[in-house]
């Protein structure tokens, strides 16, 4: 699903992928950064999810998106590998990106 309010919605959570970066290990997963910023941006987070809602696996197509945008920041971080055992924020496992900080 892909409209202009989410979006906007994302390149709002975006602009603070730095600061939660800078908050990380030098070694993280995707699972553990969309924890942090959805902590720290709960509003936006929340309106992302209704976003969603009429999709089948909201928490996972918005997860997915903001594990993607990771990308965006390859000054900061570089895509590692992908482990098929993550705690997501569930407490369930499941796949994840592992991210590394650029020294």
């Amino acid at each position: 699903m892909k409209n202009s309010n989410a979006e906007k919605l994302f390149d709002e959570l975006e602009k603070s992928y730095e600061e939660i970066i800078a908050q990380m290990e030098n070694i993280f997963t995707s699972h553990q950064f969309i924890k942090k910023l959805s902590q720290a941006h709960q509003d936006i987070y929340v309106q992302l999810l209704n976003e969603y809602s009429k999709n089948k696996h909201p928490f996972k197509s918005v997860h997915s998106v903001i594990a993607k945008r990771l990308g965006n920041f390859k000054h900061l971080v570089k895509y590692d590998k992908w482990i098929s055992k993550s705690e997501n924020i569930f407490g369930t496992k499941n796949g994840a990106m592992v991210w590394q900080k650029v020294k």
